[in-house]
């Protein structure tokens, strides 16, 4: 047999070691020259045989994901306990083998698998939680954009606020929850046992200011104004949309307070008024 190349080693590796079911489960399914491959590369001895020597690597393969997940949903680990976590993770990459070569990613499906996981029965919350987190993992690697001040904002003349539009930044997203989970992820930070919430739509404004990442919950009139601005309406829209909830009169009011607000917490990146940019 000719001497492998080291491609031809590292994708013989990976397979062994990713495979679903185990290595020798891994073993079973490769062509025969594979088989052959492997023998030649792999040893054994009297204490540990070939494949096991394999399956410890693949056991630290999946240890290293599963740890880095309970880092990243850390709160719904507390909230369902090591065992059942570790349940979680093991069928989970079952169904969403990891497909990027940074772990950073290896969560991302996770809050939508947990909607039809038989855990969401006992704990109903645990998929908006989890969207909740990985919107916080999320958030954190988001693109460095930044905000503009009000000062870039007072420059714009009076005559064109109306057709004046926004641009947010991308370390922001804006959650629709059932459940107000912020609640349990402040408990598990707070290192007080998880309690169950009481269900109820909830919406969280969550951003990264500086190198921190923040959350809490918006009422309607915010979450209306996010989605218009995020969806490039005018400033006048702005106002009309929040003005069907609030009247307005409040509602330019409200749109004037958030837009304070949303300066503060570093959200706008970015204003233009007809072709103009700043």
């Amino acid at each position: 047999m000719s001497t492998p190349t080291l491609e031809q080693t590292q994708r013989l590796l990976w397979k062994l070691i990713t495979a679903p079911e185990g290595a020798a489960s891994g073993l079973a399914q490769l062509s025969a020259a594979e088989r052959d491959l492997a023998a030649s590369l792999i040893g054994g001895d009297a204490r540990l045989a070939a494949i096991d020597r394999v399956e410890v690597y693949a056991d630290m393969y999946f240890y290293r994901i599963r740890d880095c997940l309970k880092e990243d949903f850390a709160a719904v680990c507390a909230v369902v306990g090591e065992a059942h976590f570790h349940n979680l993770i093991t069928d989970y990459l079952l169904a969403h083998p990891p497909s990027h070569f940074s772990l950073r990613y290896a969560g991302r499906h996770l809050p939508e698998y947990l909607e039809r996981y038989a855990l969401a029965r006992q704990w109903p919350c645990v998929a908006d939680l989890a969207r909740l987190e990985w919107a916080i993992v999320d958030v954190f690697d988001a693109p460095d954009v930044t905000p503009i001040g009000a000062a870039e904002l007072a420059a714009v003349p009076q005559e064109q606020w109306p057709e004046v539009r926004f641009q947010l930044t991308p370390a922001l997203r804006v959650l629709r929850l059932q459940w107000p989970v912020h609640t349990v992820w402040q408990q598990v930070q707070q290192g007080e046992p998880p309690a169950d919430p009481v269900p109820g739509e909830t919406t969280l404004r969550v951003w990264r200011q500086d190198l921190r990442v923040f959350h809490r919950p918006v009422d309607a009139a915010e979450a209306a104004a996010l989605e218009a601005v995020a969806h490039g309406e005018s400033f006048a829209s702005v106002c009309g949309r929040v003005g069907e909830l609030l009247g307005e009169a409040a509602g330019a009011e409200r749109v004037a307070q958030l837009l304070e607000s949303w300066f503060a917490d570093g959200l706008i990146t970015g204003c233009c008024a007809g072709d103009a940019q700043r």
